[in-house]
């Protein structure tokens, strides 16, 4: 494995704002072809020219505000800035990742981190993380009668790794894995970036 550098921990809502406040969604330069996609997508849905500035969910986003404002549960709340942004697209994840000079981790990165740093400021648990792999199966996979479980999706998706608050704590071991269209932004979604 090559040498890598990992945050320890996940984007925050105050670094993510810092990507809104410079016009990250406004930047093409920083978005992937699929991304630039989703984009146009979203906006044409929204039945305007500029489609989303934020994740998911949230209401208010930029230092001007102050804060962010986002609906959690059906109440709008203020976002401590220390927490980890969350309801992000791969395509917003990969974005903000490009802005800072990063890239999103790999699976393996992420894992090694995970089991190797864990005690030692590395943390996980808050939100699912989106790695730069699609998801594909594991050398030696064999699938099992429940097809909707993983092989439909294999291709199509993007891996998550990690654990959001609500996994059940069965499923909290660094080597399980999460998937989910690029455009998914429902889960509690989040990232942290990486660097070679």
């Amino acid at each position: 494995m090559p040498e890598f550098e990992i945050d320890a921990q996940v984007v925050s809502w105050a670094q993510y704002t810092e990507f809104v406040d410079d016009g990250g969604y406004d930047r093409p330069e920083l978005w992937s072809e699929t991304g630039r996609q989703w984009q146009r997508e979203v906006s044409a849905g929204m039945g305007k020219e500029f489609g989303r500035r934020a994740p998911r969910y949230v209401e208010q986003i930029g230092s001007a505000f102050g804060a962010v404002l986002a609906l959690r549960f059906g109440l709008m709340q203020r976002m401590a800035g220390s927490a980890p942004v969350t309801h992000v697209t791969w395509h917003e994840a990969n974005a903000y990742a490009r802005w800072a000079g990063r890239r999103l981790p790999t699976e393996v990165e992420w894992e090694i981190a995970a089991n190797r740093l864990q005690g030692q400021g590395f943390a996980w648990g808050d939100v699912w993380e989106w790695t730069s792999n699609t998801f594909r199966p594991y050398e030696g996979f064999a699938a099992s009668p429940w097809v909707q479980g993983s092989t439909v999706h294999f291709e199509h998706c993007k891996t998550l790794r990690g654990a959001s608050w609500a996994t059940r704590e069965r499923m909290k071991i660094p080597s399980f894995r999460g998937f989910a269209r690029p455009a998914r932004d429902g889960g509690f979604f989040g990232f942290r970036t990486c660097s070679s």
